[in-house]
């Protein structure tokens, strides 16, 4: 189970029905625990530290906390950002939370700090907005103190690690650097228009294999462009997704980008070229499928688990799958199916006959995400016409990550097939024959 979870989300009974493109984990997992408040963060800590201006999330896998046993793979450690108190909020155990403030050294205080990233040795990089730095802070067991600091930056908005390199996002300054290590005083730079949140790809150890990347949200939120060697190679507007304004993005396996959306209270997705795919949220609200102006976000990759920060709590999700346009057109002796897949799916489309029995597979096995489309032709697998009569076509879509195994989502239609084509009749009778 997630450590953030056992240590801070509050507990809620009832599991959500409707899976979809993101799902809250099943309760044998994290016991029905998926979101926080303020009570609960009052509760471990004592009243030392209240949500003040959530801003970016970022979880790992840390190698001392890593084991030959498969069941600790999930348990990871969570860090938030909560800006306007200069704090950095995070599970100090599997069990406890703790939170660094730089320890009551002036010198060592973050002020007004937004994006954070965190790698599996414990090295942690906030950018202390205020401070015009980004802070290198290290990790030994429950405790966080500051390393060093990259220094030199006019606002520093954001901070990503792509396995290779550190990547942060220089605001009012325009740019976007590339520090090979946080010794780097030779930063590459790409110019950009008032960039802030930052993610990027390549080189981690959790991925698809997709292509060195970064997604970087420019214009002041009214934008996200994807960044090739240096190169701005596509671009995408909240209006592209019926969205309003963008905050923070992250990649996960596929290579697929995700972004928060702190106005429309939504958070969008969009392919490795940025081709929209969905939209999780129902606007503002407490409900399960809605959001209260989410802002951080964070995935680990190897399992898909999701971190969202809200404006006084987070949410725990695992990434589902979900088939939208799904149209089904039956013909005369026929049918096609078709529909949109948000998310690389493992998809079952079958043809049942009025007694439940497989008369024709038309898929099963893993589907990239778009567009899909399956024809049958109202024959068996072994070419033979299938009678008249009514028929039922069932697709399931399941998850290729850790949700696989527990939500699937069914869509059912029933259509009714008319009478096989009549066969034509040989005749017996042989040309040129006469009677005598």
């Amino acid at each position: 189970m997630t450590s953030l979870a056992l240590a801070v989300l509050v507990a809620f009974t009832v599991e959500p029905d409707q899976p979809g493109t993101l799902v809250y984990p099943p309760y044998g997992h994290c016991m029905g625990i998926y979101r926080a408040g303020a009570e609960q963060l009052n509760m471990l800590l004592g009243g030392m530290v209240a949500f003040n201006d959530p801003q970016g999330l970022a979880a790992v896998k840390l190698a001392e906390w890593d084991s030959p046993e498969p069941s600790d793979d999930d348990e990871l450690a969570v860090y938030g950002v909560n800006s306007a108190a200069g704090q950095i909020i995070y599970n100090a155990t599997m069990y406890t939370l703790g939170y660094y403030d730089g320890g009551g050294r002036p010198a060592d205080s973050l002020s007004a700090p937004h994006g954070i990233a965190a790698d599996a040795a414990g090295n942690v990089y906030v950018a202390d907005t205020g401070n015009g730095r980004v802070a290198v802070l290290s990790r030994r067991g429950a405790r966080i103190k500051p390393a060093s600091y990259i220094e030199g930056l006019a606002e520093p908005w954001d901070v990503a690690l792509d396995g290779r390199a550190v990547w942060v996002t220089d605001r009012s300054a325009g740019m976007l650097y590339r520090y090979a290590s946080p010794n780097d005083r030779s930063p590459a730079a790409v110019s950009l228009n008032r960039p802030r949140g930052v993610a990027a790809t390549g080189y981690e150890r959790w991925s698809s294999g997709h292509q060195p990347f970064q997604a970087v949200v420019v214009d002041d939120g009214m934008a996200m462009v994807k960044v090739v060697d240096g190169r701005v190679v596509e671009r995408v507007t909240p209006g592209d997704c019926g969205g309003s304004f963008f905050n923070y993005p992250v990649v996960d396996y596929h290579g697929n980008v995700w972004v928060t959306d702190s106005v429309s209270c939504r958070i969008h997705k969009f392919s490795p070229s940025l081709g929209y795919l969905d939209s999780y949220g129902r606007g503002f609200g407490s409900a399960d499928d809605q959001f209260e102006h989410p802002t951080g976000i964070a995935v680990w990759t190897r399992f898909g688990q999701f971190f969202i920060a809200e404006r006084a709590g987070a949410r725990y999700f695992w990434v589902g799958t979900d088939i939208r346009n799904f149209t089904v057109r039956p013909g005369a002796r026929s049918l096609s199916v078709s529909g949109f897949l948000t998310e690389p799916t493992i998809l079952i489309v079958n043809v049942l006959d009025a007694q439940g029995a497989v008369v024709r597979n038309l898929r099963t096995g893993q589907t990239p995400v778009g567009r899909f489309s399956y024809d049958w032709d109202g024959t068996t697998l072994g070419g033979a016409h299938s009678p008249a009569g009514s028929y039922t076509l069932v697709v399931t879509a399941e998850a290729t990550y850790s949700s696989r195994t527990y939500f699937s989502k069914t869509w059912r239609e029933t259509f009714t097939l008319g009478d096989p084509p009549v066969q034509a009749q040989e005749s017996s009778s042989r040309r040129g024959e006469r009677g005598h």
